[in-house]
């Protein structure tokens, strides 16, 4: 599980750069652990992943604003069958607005964000 963590952090920093401020381990078990790494603008990402003889099998990461306001959270929990890319899918601005996710891992999430923040500082 620590090799799992440490290539999450080297993962965070290496894609993010200059817009991380901190990661913080939440939790780390024998099977999963959670982040949060706050970023230059302050919103967060949220990190869980689970792990299973492992492999990964869930996975939450949720970036919330300054306010702790959701902005996306993406997860692979199977409960939109309806969807193109189950279970992969995320809620964008509310837990209610559940769309198809491309981004189906950290490395995914973590260039949507960069992308973001690249705009935004624009």
């Amino acid at each position: 599980m620590l090799s799992h963590l440490q290539d999450r952090i080297s993962l965070i920093f290496n894609v993010l750069d200059q817009y991380s401020v901190s990661v913080a381990p939440v939790s780390v078990n024998f099977d999963s652990f959670k982040l949060k790494v706050i970023l230059a603008d302050g919103s967060s990402l949220r990190i869980n992943e689970q792990y299973r003889n492992d492999t990964l099998e869930k996975y939450a990461y949720y970036w919330l604003d300054q306010r702790h306001e959701l902005l996306i959270g993406w997860d692979n929990a199977p409960h939109h069958p309806q969807l193109s890319t189950h279970p992969h899918h995320k809620h964008v601005a509310s837990q209610s607005n559940i769309q198809p996710a491309s981004e189906s891992s950290l490395d995914d999430v973590l260039k949507a964000i960069l992308q973001y923040l690249l705009q935004s500082s624009m």
